[in-house]
């Protein structure tokens, strides 16, 4: 399926049912006029705190945690990967921006980055002056 802004939320509930409590809570509350919620609040509300907490954990990862995380970031390189600048967009201004205020949070993120959310997650970071996030790229990228 190609993603583009109409159906990148659909896609991000189909593959991480968990989100799904929390998508219709959030609809109920503050999108039922809507009927949806538009994707920079989906993934700013729902995916990232659910992602932030995965890469926050204090202990060793489960075997369930780290495949989570693998189809999560897996999804976010598909998006990145996208021909929609909209799509590529949210994981840039919406997703990355937000895992590079935690430098923790970011490193812990990194090996899990593809390819182009790296080179997006590099732009967003330059764009915010966060120069000690782009050093943490740089050498991650370097070492790969």
């Amino acid at each position: 399926m190609t993603l583009n802004y109409k159906n990148v939320v659909h896609e991000m509930r189909r593959l991480l049912p968990a989100l799904n409590t929390l998508y219709i809570k959030e609809l109920n509350e503050l999108w039922k006029e809507e009927g949806e919620i538009p994707p920079h609040v989906a993934f700013g509300n729902i995916l990232n705190p659910y992602l932030i907490n995965l890469l926050q954990i204090n202990h060793e990862l489960t075997k369930s945690e780290e495949k989570l995380l693998v189809i999560i970031f897996g999804f976010i390189e598909q998006m990145a990967l996208s021909n929609n600048d909209d799509v590529r967009n949210v994981v840039s201004v919406t997703v990355m921006a937000r895992l590079g205020d935690d430098t923790t949070v970011l490193t812990n993120a990194l090996k899990y980055l593809g390819k182009q959310t790296k080179v997006l997650s590099k732009e967003i970071e330059a764009s915010y002056g966060r120069s000690g996030n782009l050093k943490i790229l740089d050498s991650t990228i370097e070492e790969r």
